[in-house]
């Protein structure tokens, strides 16, 4: 891979930390991400990551040794201008590490891209130790919600670039994870006005980026930097009106946190319930809940 020179490199990943400082759904989405990952000082830590090099940065300020693996190439590209390990990209799903390995991962919404999530799932159930915590980002999938409708109408959907699905539903999730998981906390945040408001951000993001402003290219140069120093004035001027919108957190949130513990991988049969529900969809129609519906 060809880089730019160290001092355009150093600006790229300059430019790439401010931009997070000024994006209120992807500093929420940080921050709730270290919150539950917790200490990881001594600990071996796995990241699974679509290619946002700024947060992969801040997982490893956390502490201990950190791996990431990551979809495709563009997403390690993306990740090298932040990060000095080698990326690992993924072939058909599968983890080049050893059994019983890591005692932390982290799947920076990057579920959604692997077109068998169960098996990747049970891939990743295989490298992490008995004891093991699992923290998932995710797209909440809502597809009759105006954030979807915009989403459609600007090309922004997932599946648009090149993803397996739109996110999930709570109730896909735990039944992704329920043979080798158990799931104490879900978090479900960002609010319907905010992420309609950032929707129409995005936007006007992608043409002036042709793409996620924070998936840098392998060949970035003078021209992204010109990018994101735009981006970064629109931001400032956008931040006050998101950071009020993001405060109404009584209605309907778009993202999605699942922090669950690793135990033996055990398939289950999930009993329905006379309405043709299972217990979990019962479970979480009754409350958003903090403890595992299995």
């Amino acid at each position: 891979m060809t880089k730019p020179s160290n001092n355009l490199n150093t600006e790229i990943r300059g430019w790439q930390d401010k931009l997070l400082s000024r994006s209120v759904r992807r500093n929420n989405k940080c921050s709730r991400i270290i919150s539950l990952v917790g200490k990881t000082m001594d600990l071996q830590c796995l990241e699974i990551s679509m290619g946002d090099g700024a947060i992969s940065a801040n997982l490893r300020a956390l502490g201990g040794s950190w791996k990431t693996a990551v979809p495709s190439q563009s997403a390690a590209d993306s990740i090298s201008y932040s990060v000095a390990d080698p990326i690992v990209v993924l072939e058909n799903g599968k983890l080049p590490f050893a059994d019983n390995t890591f005692n932390r991962l982290v799947i920076v919404d990057a579920l959604k891209a692997f077109a068998d999530d169960y098996e990747f799932v049970h891939e990743c159930h295989r490298v992490l130790k008995n004891d093991a915590w699992v923290i998932i980002s995710e797209t909440r999938r809502a597809p009759f919600s105006t954030v979807a409708f915009l989403q459609r109408i600007f090309g922004l959907l997932p599946v648009s670039n090149g993803e397996a699905r739109n996110g999930y539903k709570i109730i896909e999730l735990f039944n992704i994870l329920r043979d080798g998981f158990d799931v104490p906390e879900t978090i479900v945040y960002s609010n319907s006005l905010l992420e309609t408001a950032a929707t129409i951000g995005e936007a006007f993001q992608k043409m002036i980026t042709h793409g996620h402003y924070w998936l840098v290219r392998e060949s970035a140069g003078s021209a992204d930097l010109g990018s994101y120093k735009r981006l970064y004035g629109l931001a400032g001027f956008m931040y006050p009106l998101l950071w009020t919108l993001s405060q109404f957190d009584f209605l309907p949130g778009h993202k999605l946190l699942i922090k669950s513990k690793r135990r033996h991988w055990s398939p289950r049969i999930q009993p329905v319930l006379r309405d043709g529900r299972s217990i979990a969809e019962a479970a979480i129609n009754t409350k958003i809940g903090t403890a595992a519906p299995f």
